[in-house]
């Protein structure tokens, strides 16, 4: 009698591996050590797609109908596999299984084997090439080829460095085109462009060079050549005015005491060298105002609908139509016909103020209206509003990247008042404005003034302190500085990666100013960054003199932009 053969279903696939060839997989695998006793050894593969990193436990679900294997899922005799239409930056969980003609007859399971894998960061856009839609003496539109497809943990967005010799900056898109704007006319700009995802940002694109046109010249008409010669002779009558009263106050000057004398030319040459002007200077502000601002003809402006208001007047979304000019889509913020006096002396000032500013994260004056009730103030329309709003709208929506080109706009905004003497005094995210294209501006400039000592700092008397979003020293002696700034900037970062949070939640003011002097600060948010809170916790430093400067700011968010892995790294929390 021959001996009984025993057979059984096979062991595990052995050293499952993988390569990738741009969205081409590839799954190799040994065949089981036990064979079980049999040649008619199969394999099945499996595959999942999981949100997050499945080795984390991420949930997963069965790949859709674009995933494709070849020669097949199932019946395999060769142990390899090739596997089509997944997707750039997604990760997914396979399963190799191996059968054999008893494997569904014992009571074991299937002997299997899987393999996580993350198709890696953003596509290359290495081939892309830059197109020039428009150009201006300010402007320049470009669009480029790219892919929409939808990340499972995301959006898709395009990071865009933009630099000259005089400046570089960082801009956000959410669509393969861009409007650049303040940008110098006639000048040469480099620009790249690498796609970010929620697993990080891919490679920079070539550099593309593209320049702005040469500013609009033309002809003088009889009438304006006229008004220059007129202008010109006015010029001289008052610059010979001002040397003659300069004389005689230095006359009277040298008469007084030595320690006088020595007083008032500091003070004078302080005045002399001042960047900006502020309304004090004028004995009728709205003279003041216009010196630095358009006076625009209301019958230019189209008011749509409110987006805002207040007690002392409205903010309307609208339209400016200037004669000769492309139409504008505008913001236009009112002051009651019944506000109090001093309303409109701030209204005033801050359109002054805003009137003196050119920077592409700085809210862009349009014009204002002063001689018809209710005075306007008319600035460029910010898409997205408020940047409190839309964090809590966008909520888990904006990957890491994004935000910190948002801070970086932001640092990059208030350091260029902090270059002009200039403290905000109110920095919070309820005061930037969010454009189509994610970049940030800084706005109301009802509280901003001008340092114009020599220690940098300014005093106030009275008037309400946004005690969650001010220094200690500013709260204790109303003392302002660009180091109080600092400190607020830090705040804005929270709200930013807390995705609109109130800082300190339902804490009242007192117990938020004894906590900070005590040396507690603001726990990290939830998946903070490390980089970005040891940034918040140097803008907390209770000494001044150890904040760092907006320029340190703005330089150290630039190296994350441009690498972002110390991004992944989460902060720990020590309160102190």
């Amino acid at each position: 009698m021959a001996p009984l053969l025993l057979t059984g279903p096979p062991s595990v696939p052995r050293n499952l591996s993988f390569s990738v060839l741009g969205t081409q997989l590839s799954l190799r695998w040994e065949p089981p050590a036990d064979m079980g006793g049999r040649q008619d050894v199969r394999y099945s593969v499996g595959c999942s797609q999981c949100r997050g990193a499945a080795v984390d436990g991420g949930p997963c679900q069965p790949c859709g109908g674009t995933v494709r294997f070849s020669p097949g899922a199932s019946g395999l005799t060769a142990p390899a596999v090739r596997v089509n239409g997944l997707e750039p930056y997604a990760n997914y969980t396979f399963n190799v299984e191996a059968q054999n003609g008893v494997s569904g007859f014992g009571p074991s399971t299937h002997a299997s084997t899987s393999l996580s894998i993350s198709m890696g960061h953003a596509e290359s856009l290495s081939g892309l090439s830059l197109r020039l839609v428009k150009k201006e003496p300010r402007q320049l539109e470009l669009t480029w080829a790219g892919s929409r497809p939808r990340s499972p943990g995301g959006n898709l967005s395009y990071e865009l460095h933009v630099l000259n010799q005089d400046e570089e900056r960082h801009q956000m898109v959410l669509e393969p085109r861009v409007l650049l704007t303040e940008l110098q006319p006639d000048t040469t700009y480099i620009v790249r462009v690498r796609m970010l995802t929620p697993l990080g940002p891919g490679p920079f694109s070539p550099d593309h060079e593209f320049r702005t046109s040469p500013p609009v010249s033309r002809g003088l008409t009889g009438g304006e050549i006229v008004a220059i010669v007129f202008g010109l002779l006015l010029g001289v009558a008052l610059l010979l005015g001002m040397l003659f009263f300069r004389s005689r106050k230095a006359q009277r000057r040298h008469q007084q005491r030595p320690r006088d004398r020595v007083t008032d030319v500091n003070r004078e040459d302080k005045l002399w060298l001042k960047p900006y002007v502020d309304l004090q200077a004028y004995e009728d502000p709205a003279q003041g105002a216009l010196d630095f601002t358009q006076e625009l003809d209301p019958g230019w402006l189209i008011v749509d609908t409110v987006i805002g208001e207040g007690e002392f007047g409205e903010v309307y979304r609208g339209t400016l139509r200037i004669p000769s000019q492309d139409c504008k889509t505008v913001a236009i913020k009112t002051l009651k016909d019944t506000s109090p006096d001093g309303q409109w002396w701030n209204f005033l000032r801050e359109a002054t103020i805003m009137g003196q500013f050119s920077h592409p994260h700085i809210l862009h004056l349009e014009g204002v209206v002063t001689k018809r009730k209710p005075i306007m103030i008319i600035t460029e329309f910010m898409e997205n509003g408020a940047l409190d709003a839309f964090l809590r709208e966008q909520e888990d929506q904006l990957v890491p990247g994004q935000l910190v080109a948002m801070l970086q706009g932001i640092a990059s905004g208030m350091n260029y008042l902090s270059d002009h003497s200039y403290v905000h005094r109110d920095l919070a995210a309820r005061n930037i404005l969010v454009s189509q294209n994610l970049c940030c501006k800084v706005s109301d400039f009802g509280l901003t003034r001008l340092l114009d000592n020599f220690d940098g700092t300014y005093e106030t008397q009275g008037g309400k302190i946004p005690i969650r979003w001010t220094a200690p020293e500013a709260i204790a002696h109303r003392t302002f500085t660009t180091a109080s700034d600092v400190w607020s900037f830090g705040i804005v970062m929270w709200e930013v990666l807390s995705f609109g949070d109130k800082p300190y939640g339902e804490m009242s003011n007192q117990e938020v100013m004894k906590s900070i002097e005590d040396g507690y600060r603001l726990p990290p948010p939830v998946d903070c960054p490390a980089p970005l809170y040891e940034l918040m916790k140097n803008c907390w430093a209770y000494d001044r003199a150890r904040r760092p400067s907006f320029h340190q700011l703005k330089a150290h968010l630039e190296q994350l932009l441009a690498n972002p892995h110390p991004l992944r790294t989460i902060a720990n929390f020590d309160p102190r």
